[in-house]
């Protein structure tokens, strides 16, 4: 991995990060977040994966709609950080355990 790529792994952690931990104490029902991406590719690459403790409570949150909120914090929060997604809503999506 290049130095580059460090720093941006290193900010897609962090803003990622700030970003669970709010949803973790305001959605009920939310795990966890995480990520994979291929730099020779970024940042069309990079893929966000949100996880609710089971379906149940996904389908509760999707009526509700906490997943559009946790998009946008997403994409606001890795805006900060310099990074722009060009299709949140193929490049973050959510699951269950």
């Amino acid at each position: 991995m290049r130095k580059m790529d460090k720093k941006r792994d290193k900010d897609i952690v962090t803003a990622l990060t700030e970003v669970c931990e709010a949803a973790k104490l305001h959605n009920e029902g939310f795990s966890w977040i995480s990520h994979k991406v291929n730099y020779q590719r970024f940042p069309d690459s990079l893929q966000v994966l949100c996880v609710y403790h089971n379906r149940a409570t996904l389908l509760a949150a999707e009526q509700v709609g906490e997943p559009k909120q946790l998009m946008l914090k997403i994409d606001q929060q890795l805006a900060t950080k310099g990074i722009v997604l060009r299709n949140a809503k193929r490049q973050i999506q959510f699951d269950s355990e």
